[in-house]
């Protein structure tokens, strides 16, 4: 920062330089040695640092280069080239061919030397004191010319000053300096800041002497500068001071050889003032013109620094809108990628969709043939409905003559057991009487025919009791057919309503039937209660009736053959008058009698699919009747019953033979106690046999009774069984009906499937494009995104570039208006120069030309030996005679903060 502040202020001293020192080209030799000596000072001036940097110039492309220097610390800035140093202090650099730049440092004195002093307010600070002060202020800056030689002038020795020209220049703000006037010296300033330029010439008035010569006697020694200014807070950055030698060369005084020349040159002096001063008016006109043309070069500033504000609007208007744009193109691309992810979607949801229809096409295939083939099994099962009815039919009514036999069965019971027990009785009392009897041998006549009477009598009822035994073991075995039939019945039945529940029950089928009326129902049930209470009184009166008239008989007969006399026979049954045998037939009263009315769309109602398995329930209930009814212990019983008649029938045809025995031998007396003893030993195995006989009397009555209730259940069943089945063939009925319109309602869904998968490979084809296309669309969008997003950035440094613009050309349009007053300062300037000019020209060039012949032998004596001083010093280090070279010399001091 420090150097670039240098070369600013350097190249500000060149151009004031250009215009307040008049240039001369001359062919000058090219330098082989260029030295530039920085040298680093404080506030006031005073030397701290001086480094040195050297620059041969390898014109020959010499593979080495010989120097002199005396720098401690050197070093090669700018390539690798080494060197070796002798004692005597000479470079030797390995150049091959190259230039050489180094530098170095060095503590010796410099021959120039700058002195800074302050004031504020016309008193003397110092430079740490005045930082931040305010007020009017004054920098003198004094230069010391440190290099010198003697020379003889009109033959004596007068000391001859190296002519070092030196330009010091500092920076001075506008918001911090106001005011500021330079002595020997330039100001320009850019509108933000006051450059300054000082120039003096330290030793070259006393070289020459010009304080002796009547023209110079009032001037001062142009070896200082003073700058004034109003300052607010001040502060300084560094000053730059160049001090150089060559100035007279350039001048081309370095040529005057003889006085002639010297007049020569001082006419051309004459001449260059006067083009001088026609030029600086000539600058003043054309600066004139410039600050005219200023005012439309700043309108125009103006008009593009306008334009650059609507051009940076608008693009910030695109800039502020982009964000929309790349909003809008992210949400296209997230929607072409939902895009791609549902149409993804849909061709997995079209393939699930094409094999589920083909699946339900299938299905809907088997469907449709099971359908037919149910309907094939309900028509079938439509067509045998009347035979299972007919069966069902035929089945009731085996119960009913199974329950009449059952009863008949049961009172022949109660009339055999009545008569056997009657039959024992008598036959004990026979055997009492015989025994008692037989002890009178007078009576024993009597006795006998009364015995013969009662064997006749009781072979009758033997007789009788064996064709009842007889009669009740063959509608046993009736029974037993009649049982084995109906069980026969209820398993096919059984069966067939089991085929009717799988056809029902079939997944095709749904069921729709309505509930049976509730008043149809009670009053079936009622009329059928009422009916079996009426055939209930009738069968138990019946029966009742007979029993008591059986029982008469049997107590009549067994007095009879008792021997008993007939008023005692009269008075034992008049005693049996009052007692009446009840037989406690009952058909059970809890009859119900459904009545269903069914309705049946295109499948079989729930209701029946209930009527079949209440059929089905009723079935197992029967089934289960006749497994509790052992028609093998009953026909065991007859067995048994007919073995004690047979037995019984035999001791009366024993007892009938013993009496006839006894009747023919009743008169050998002699032989009638052996007789009658045989007689009384087989009475008393007539009534063994009786008491065997009567012995299972009750287990006969209970299995009876048993087998009268079980069929009464039996029959009960079958007549729901019949009415069940009636509403199966309706419900069969209405099942073909509805199977006829399911295998209606398949077909048509089985076209209708067909059409649907008809368009399968279509919607698959159309499926996978969409996904093709999908995917190229999302390859599109990413790349449009990818260009958006290079688009926000390009919009972005566009952006970025019209802020940039805008800001250059507003600084521009401000520059044009600091132009345009530099312009309007150049102008007042330019007209002070062509005033100065004038008035230098009259006053100094023409007054030296005037001087021609006023000791100017002197003058150009001491003129030649500043010149040859001039052209002598080539350098500070290292120098050498005879050595083309060249010197400057850059002093900063530090600034003031």
């Amino acid at each position: 920062m420090k150097r670039k502040y240098v070369q600013a202020m350097m190249t500000g001293m060149a151009a004031m330089l250009a215009v307040t020192v008049p240039v001369t080209t001359v062919a000058a030799a090219t330098s082989e040695k260029e030295q530039t000596v920085y040298v680093n000072a404080d506030q006031n001036g005073n030397v701290e640092k001086v480094i040195v940097s050297n620059w041969l110039k390898n014109a020959d492309k010499e593979s080495t280069v010989e120097d002199n220097s005396e720098l401690n610390n050197i070093t090669n800035v700018k390539g690798e080239e080494s060197y070796t140093q002798g004692s005597d202090g000479k470079l030797m650099w390995a150049a091959d061919g190259n230039d050489i730049y180094y530098q170095g440092e060095t503590s010796k004195e410099l021959p120039v030397s700058v002195k800074m002093t302050y004031f504020l307010d016309g008193k003397e600070i110092s430079a740490a004191d005045l930082a931040g002060k305010s007020g009017k202020v004054k920098i003198r800056i004094d230069y010391t010319n440190n290099s010198s030689r003697t020379a003889k002038i009109n033959g004596k020795k007068e000391t001859i000053y190296t002519p070092f020209m030196m330009a010091t220049g500092m920076i001075l703000p506008t918001d911090t300096f106001t005011n500021v006037e330079v002595t020997n010296g330039k100001v320009i300033s850019d509108g933000n800041n006051n450059i300054v330029l000082g120039i003096g010439f330290p030793g070259l008035y006393d070289s020459l002497k010009l304080g002796d010569l009547n023209s110079f006697k009032d001037k001062e020694s142009p070896d200082y500068v003073e700058i004034t200014a109003d300052v607010e807070d001040f502060s300084l950055a560094l000053t730059a001071t160049v001090a150089t030698t060559g100035t007279l060369k350039e001048l081309g005084l370095s040529d005057i050889d003889d006085l002639d020349d010297l007049q020569d040159s001082l006419d051309k002096l004459t001449e260059s003032s006067t083009a001088l001063v026609e030029g600086s008016r000539a600058l003043q006109e054309g600066i004139q013109e410039l600050d005219s043309s200023a005012d439309t070069f700043v309108d125009g500033l103006n008009s593009a620094d306008d334009g650059a504000g609507q051009l940076k609007d608008g693009i910030d208007t695109m800039n502020n809108s982009k964000g929309s744009l790349i909003s809008g193109i992210d949400q296209l691309v997230a929607g072409m990628e939902s895009l791609g992810s549902g149409a993804g979607s849909l061709q997995s949801g079209v393939k699930s969709y094409t094999d589920g229809t083909e699946q339900l096409n299938a299905g809907i295939a088997q469907v449709n043939s099971g359908a037919k083939q149910l309907n094939a099994g309900i028509s079938q099962l439509n067509e045998k409905k009347a035979t299972l009815t007919a069966g069902v039919a035929l089945l009731s009514e085996g119960g009913k003559q199974l329950e009449s036999g059952a009863a008949s069965l049961q009172s022949g019971l109660v009339a055999y057991t009545g008569g056997a027990e009657q039959l024992g009785a008598g036959i004990h009392t026979l055997y009492d009487t015989m025994e008692d009897k037989l002890g009178n041998v007078g009576e024993l006549p009597g006795a006998v025919s009364g015995l013969m009477d009662g064997c006749k009598k009781l072979s009758a009822g033997a007789a009788a009791l064996q064709a009842g035994a007889d009669q009740a073991a063959a509608s046993a075995s009736k029974l037993n057919d009649a049982v084995t039939a109906l069980s026969g019945a209820v398993t096919g039945t059984k069966a067939a309503v089991s085929a009717a529940q799988s056809a029902v029950s079939a997944p095709q089928v749904v069921t729709d039937v309505t509930k049976a009326s509730e008043a149809a129902s009670a009053e079936a049930t009622t009329k059928a209660k009422e009916a079996v209470a009426a055939e209930n009184e009738k069968v138990n009166e019946a029966a009742s009736t007979q029993a008591t008239e059986k029982q008469r008989a049997n107590v009549e007969a067994a007095l009879k053959a008792a021997g008993v006399d007939e008023a005692t026979r009269q008075a034992v049954l008049n005693n049996l008058a009052g007692i009446q045998v009840n037989v406690g037939v009952q058909t059970s009263p809890e009859v119900s009698v459904q009545v269903d009315a069914s309705k049946v769309s295109t499948s079989i109602s729930q209701e029946t699919k209930t009527t079949l398995a209440g059929v089905q329930e009723n079935l197992k209930k029967v089934e289960s009747g006749l497994a509790g009814v052992s028609m093998t212990e009953t026909e065991e019983q007859m067995q048994s019953l007919k073995n004690g008649a047979d037995t019984v029938a035999t001791g009366t045809a024993n007892l009938a033979k013993s009496a006839a025995a006894l009747g023919d031998a009743v008169e050998p007396l002699t032989t009638f106690s052996t007789m009658a003893q045989t007689m009384l030993g087989a009475v008393n195995q007539l009534k063994e046999a009786s008491d065997t006989l009567t012995a299972n009397d009750t287990t006969l009555n209970t299995g009876a009774a048993a087998l009268a209730e079980g069929t009464k259940s039996l029959n009960s069943g079958l007549t729901t069984l019949a009415s069940g089945a009636s509403a199966l063939s309706d419900g069969v009925t209405q099942l073909a009906q509805g199977s006829a319109s399911l295998t209606q309602g398949t077909e048509t869904l089985k076209k209708g499937s067909d059409t649907l998968i008809a368009n399968n490979s279509t919607l698959k084809d159309g499926t996978a494009k969409l996904v093709a296309g999908s995917s190229a669309l999302i390859v599109g969008g990413k790349a449009l995104q990818s260009g958006g997003n290079t688009l926000s950035a390009g919009i972005q440094k566009l952006a970025d570039g019209a802020a940039q613009l805008k800001s250059g050309t507003s600084q521009l349009a401000d520059g044009g208006k600091k132009l345009k007053e530099g312009t309007t300062k150049l102008a007042d300037g330019s007209t002070e120069l062509a005033d100065g000019m004038e008035e230098f020209d009259e006053e100094g060039i023409q007054k030296i030309s005037d001087l021609a012949g006023d000791n100017l032998t002197a003058l150009m004596d001491r003129l030649d030996a500043v010149t040859e001083a001039d052209k002598d010093y080539t350098a500070f280090d290292g120098w050498k005679k005879d050595a083309d070279g060249s010197v400057k010399f850059i002093i900063e001091t530090a600034a003031i903060k």
